[in-house]
């Protein structure tokens, strides 16, 4: 009973936090531009592979902001910053959207090590920035609800931090949206699911390195719902139930667990 009031104050909060609901689903790119952008922040590197975000701070300078690492990946095979500050830049939040690389340049878990790699950044350096080191949370749809959802249940997970930059620095996160992303990539395994949904059959595969039945493992390491626990940080999951691409089963098994935990 405890982890779930602890998962519903996380809704009732970011509820009020963002004045109305509705506008979180909608996910609204405006902004008013008198904010401070700073782009093309290099945040990770592998040898001559550098990673890179963009900062966009509120309009009155501030100092210990809470920020939400964007995560704008589709289906694990696009990763494309946003043009237009992200709209909760606003309502005082700073927002660091990251680049990741994707199928068809890695597999995974590398771009679950990007993000981990963008969050233990934003701990270490971020305080350059006025961002406040212990208010980070993320936020992604579709495949970057995915990765949202997988970096609040696996803080301390040692096989999916890699080695991007800033080693020893957790990537334990404070709050995360998941929006329509998939929670277990095992149950594309099953050839009856798999055909109900052929376009996330085909991204898991590709994601995966594979055929999901012959990539159990890698599949079991990066589903989000194998890790939930009381210690996983509270999660707000938006999914519509005619969602064409992502069943909305995915969330309802995963919220499921995470009342339970």
């Amino acid at each position: 009973m405890q982890r779930f009031a602890r998962w519903r104050d996380c809704i009732v909060y970011l509820a009020d936090s963002f004045n109305d609901l509705s506008a979180l689903g909608q996910a609204p790119m405006s902004h008013d531009d008198d904010g401070d952008t700073i782009r093309d922040v290099k945040f990770a590197e592998y040898g001559s592979r550098e990673l890179f975000l963009d900062l966009y701070l509120p309009d009155e300078a501030a100092t210990d902001l809470p920020t939400v690492m964007m995560i704008p990946v589709g289906g694990w095979r696009n990763s494309q910053r946003p043009e237009q500050p992200p709209w909760l830049v606003d309502i005082g939040f700073a927002v660091a959207a990251i680049d990741c690389r994707v199928h068809p340049e890695v597999t995974a878990p590398a771009t679950v090590f990007d993000c981990k790699a963008g969050v233990r950044w934003l701990r270490a350096k971020g305080h350059e920035y006025g961002l406040d080191p212990e208010r980070i949370g993320t936020w992604g749809s579709s495949a970057g609800g995915h990765l949202s959802a997988l970096m609040a249940v696996t803080g301390e997970v040692d096989e999916l931090e890699g080695e991007g930059g800033n080693p020893g620095v957790s990537s334990r996160i404070q709050a995360a949206c998941d929006q329509c992303g998939p929670t277990d990539l095992e149950r594309m395994a099953d050839p009856a699911l798999a055909a109900e949904n052929p376009v996330l059959q085909e991204v898991t595969d590709n994601f995966v390195g594979g055929p999901v039945a012959k990539h159990r493992d890698t599949a079991r390491l990066v589903s989000p719902l194998r890790y939930v626990s009381p210690s996983c940080a509270p999660i707000l999951i938006l999914h519509g139930d005619e969602d064409p691409t992502v069943p909305v089963a995915e969330s309802v098994i995963f919220h499921q667990a995470l009342t339970e935990a």
